[in-house]
């Protein structure tokens, strides 16, 4: 997808016009394909100094305030952004000017869908959605209400501002979610549209950048890049690209950015979502199977399937992504290294919080094992099945093969030493345990290891994908798991 270079031309100007002190304010808005009304949502790089600190004890609001202006609201021109006195930066007007925004304009039924749908695209997390005003109660405000117009704003759908310099998450932060020049279309109703634009400009005051993906609300996009439709959008617990028209660097570094996983440190967990449905058509329970066989099912959620996963006697063999829009069929080939015996099937899928639903099925290739011999390393024969004990390997334990760690990774985590780890990516957030630190560079995939005094340990690279593939035992045919714990609040 792209914009006209005059288009965008246009778009850099008008931020360098409206905030000369800010002349290097990235490109601020949405593409309007597929809103039929038209707009432009994003943000405004802002530095620090338009925060205002409040007394929070060190913590971030989970406090939204979806304001719908009932009546028509004020907000002055400044030079500081801050929800408990109506001050913000984002209109194009003079200094001292008050804002008048006109109040939601559309049906009730509009509003409450609208307010359902910012809440469930915030369930995942410790933040309250109200629609009261909080007061001088630390929080952050989404104006959802009026029109470019009252910010002297044309063409623009939202907008928010974002600490560029630091990327820390602010409280009072005021953004514009200008509902009245939405509309309906694309598939979609009129309220999710609102709700993902809402969802977007606010996520700003948390640090979040654009995403590169049509199925985060972040994104500028208004189809997949192989041209089909986005579905319901959601903070999505994927390390996805920045950008807006095309991939970038992240503005708070580097080249890709997990959503859910900055939420989750800013607010901590809230409601786990409901997994998806699962039904297994094939084989039958009870079957004898040849080797090499398939496992046929379907499965659907509301946020979409984001994997299938086939686990034999406990071990997960196969793995087939999702689709995240409808209800579709999937195949699993069972590899052929799995030994004969019996097997207990066990078919999960899985959105992309690791809220899984599982089916199990119980079929027969070839003839049940007698004895670990005929088994795999590490592999025991009990009543007819292959199977490796549970894993008790916590990180930093030794290990021999993968599937004696809890973590389900076995790796060389410096010195040249197998232990338990986890992958992990780098950067602030890399949600390694207390004590280790991920060995991968700002975004990029490596292990938890402990830190190393000698100024380098091993990392993703070192590893080398085929000494990884060794120490994660097939690895080509068996996916990771990723335990990840959250380390602390933000």
């Amino acid at each position: 997808m792209t914009r006209p270079a005059a288009v965008l031309t246009r778009l850099a100007l008008a931020a360098a016009v409206a905030w000369p002190a800010l002349a290097a304010a990235a490109p601020e808005y949405d593409d309007p394909a597929g809103l039929p009304s038209g707009g432009e949502r994003g943000y405004i790089r802002t530095p620090p100094s338009a925060f205002v600190a409040t007394p929070h004890g060190g913590l971030v609001s989970g406090i939204i305030y979806l304001n719908r202006c009932t009546g028509g609201c004020t907000f002055t021109q400044s030079s500081i952004n801050d929800a408990t006195s109506n001050q913000t930066i984002i209109g194009n007007v003079d200094p001292g000017t008050t804002m008048m925004i006109t109040e939601f304009s559309h049906p009730e039924a509009v509003w409450t869908e609208l307010v359902d749908c910012v809440r469930a695209v915030y369930s995942p997390y410790d933040v309250e959605i109200v629609t009261e005003d909080p007061g001088l109660v630390p929080h952050h405000e989404a104006v959802v209400a009026g029109r470019a117009a009252d910010i002297n704003r044309p063409g623009v759908l939202g907008v928010a501002p974002l600490d560029s310099n630091t990327c820390e998450p602010k409280n009072n932060v005021i953004s514009f979610s200008l509902a009245n020049d939405h509309g309906s279309g694309a598939g979609l109703t009129l309220a999710q549209h609102i709700c993902w634009t809402v969802a977007q400009e606010s996520a700003h005051s948390f640090g979040l950048d654009h995403a590169f993906d049509c199925t985060d609300p972040l994104t500028y996009m208004a189809t997949t890049q192989s041209g089909g439709p986005c579905g319901v959008k959601f903070f999505r617990n994927k390390l996805l690209d920045c950008g807006e028209f095309e991939s970038r660097d992240c503005i708070c570094g580097g080249t890709k950015q997990n959503a859910h996983s900055k939420l989750l440190a800013v607010h901590g967990p809230g409601q786990t979502p409901p997994p998806p449905t699962i039904n297994v058509s094939g084989p039958m329970d009870g079957a004898t199977v040849q080797r090499g066989f398939g496992v046929y099912a379907t499965a659907i959620d509301p946020r979409g399937v984001d994997r299938i996963e086939l686990r034999i006697n406990g071990w997960k063999w196969a793995e087939v992504p999702g689709v995240p829009l409808k209800t579709s069929a999937y195949v699993l080939s069972v590899p052929l290294e799995v030994p004969d015996g019996v097997m207990e099937l066990d078919v999960s899928s899985c959105n992309d919080l690791n809220s899984c639903a599982t089916q199990r099925v119980t079929v027969t290739q070839g003839a049940p094992c007698t004895t670990a011999d005929t088994c795999l390393l590490g592999q025991r024969c009990d009543a007819g099945r292959c199977l490796w004990d549970p894993p008790a390997g916590e990180i930093g334990d030794a290990c021999t093969f993968p599937q004696a760690c809890v973590s389900n990774v076995c790796a060389d985590i410096g010195g040249g030493e197998l232990a338990c780890t986890e992958t992990c990516y780098g950067g602030p957030n890399d949600l390694c345990p207390d004590g280790f630190r991920c060995t991968g560079g700002t975004g990029q995939q490596g292990v938890c290891a402990p830190p190393s005094d000698e100024g380098g340990c091993c990392s993703a690279g070192d590893l080398g994908a085929s000494r990884l593939a060794v120490n994660l035992g097939l690895g080509a045919l068996v996916g990771l798991l990723v335990v990840r714990r959250r380390r602390r609040r933000a």
